[in-house]
């Protein structure tokens, strides 16, 4: 099956209002990202590998691409809020709605898209004017370029060598406080790629061992079993590293009980420890003018 096909098989937008909130009724009225597309995945039934296709333009899936959109346009309707990045909670509002008043946000957002379409056109009427129906607002397109530099980054770190991509997360986990890192990956040392010693309380030592891999793809159930594999008598801590993403199977099986728990690092959340810890990536703050017109009409 191709992946136009596969993507076919995904719930449109128009089916995803009534399911995100939902998602966020049953999660106690607030979830960050990953507990939401969970939770809308399980609600909704959808395969593990439908969860799994990456979005064609962003470091996330594209169902999570999907729930995104959604729920820029929940926010819009006062159903939602993000309080701080990547977390988002159910207003009082959206406690309380029923199902065809969430759906009703669609409607009365196609139909101020169309009034501001009208008055575009009223306004320049020779000018090309873009189809709005259904286009986030300002303030949401915003939202969805914060991933451009991910995805540029990500891109980047996809084209190295596998031994240098060794390093990069070698570099990564002594900048976050580990020490004795080594690669061991170019000796075959059991699927093993680092291990490392990080220190809790200045007391507490503990051994851990990482797995890395440069994918553009989908870490499966298998590679976390493996890896434990690899772990088993030697450390019951894990971290496995990829610039890809993981299946739903895949991080389930990471936190399996009875088993060592796996930590699992996706290429989000690669990109974003190396912009927090400015490794290789730097942050700039742009000047901002702004000018109040209502000061000069009081002069």
């Amino acid at each position: 099956m191709g992946m136009s096909e596969l993507i076919d098989g995904l719930p449109k937008q128009d089916e995803l209002f009534w399911p995100v909130v939902r998602a966020l009724r049953q999660l106690d009225g607030s979830a960050d990202n990953e507990q939401r597309v969970e939770k809308v995945s399980e609600l909704l039934m959808i395969e593990d590998d439908l969860t799994a296709i990456p979005h064609k333009a962003g470091p996330q899936t594209e169902i999570g691409y999907r729930i995104a959109w959604v729920k820029s346009w929940l926010k819009w309707g006062g159903m939602v809020d993000n309080p701080r990045r990547a977390v988002w909670v159910l207003t009082e509002r959206g406690r309380s709605a029923t199902e065809e008043e969430i759906n009703a946000v669609r409607q009365r957002r196609r139909a101020e898209a169309a009034r501001k379409r009208k008055a575009a056109v009223s306004r320049a009427p020779n000018a090309d004017v873009e189809d709005l129906d259904g286009a986030p607002a300002s303030e949401e397109l915003e939202q969805f370029a914060d991933d451009d530099w991910q995805n540029e980054l990500l891109d980047i770190i996809r084209a190295i060598e596998a031994p240098a991509f060794e390093r990069l997360a070698r570099q990564l986990l002594l900048s976050l406080g580990f020490s004795h890192v080594e690669v061991v990956g170019k000796s075959g040392d059991g699927g093993i790629d680092l291990l490392g010693v990080v220190k809790i309380n200045d007391v507490l030592t503990v051994r851990v061992l990482a797995q890395c891999k440069r994918y553009k793809g989908t870490v499966a159930p298998k590679d976390i079993r493996d890896f434990r594999g690899a772990m088993q008598g030697r450390t019951d801590k894990g971290i496995y590293i990829t610039s890809g993403r993981y299946s739903r199977d895949a991080r389930k099986e990471a936190s399996r009980d009875g088993v060592p728990e796996i930590d699992l690092v996706d290429g989000e959340g690669l990109a974003n420890l190396l912009k927090r810890l400015q490794m290789g990536v730097e942050t700039k703050l742009v000047e901002r003018v702004i000018i109040h017109k209502d000061f000069f009409s009081k002069i």
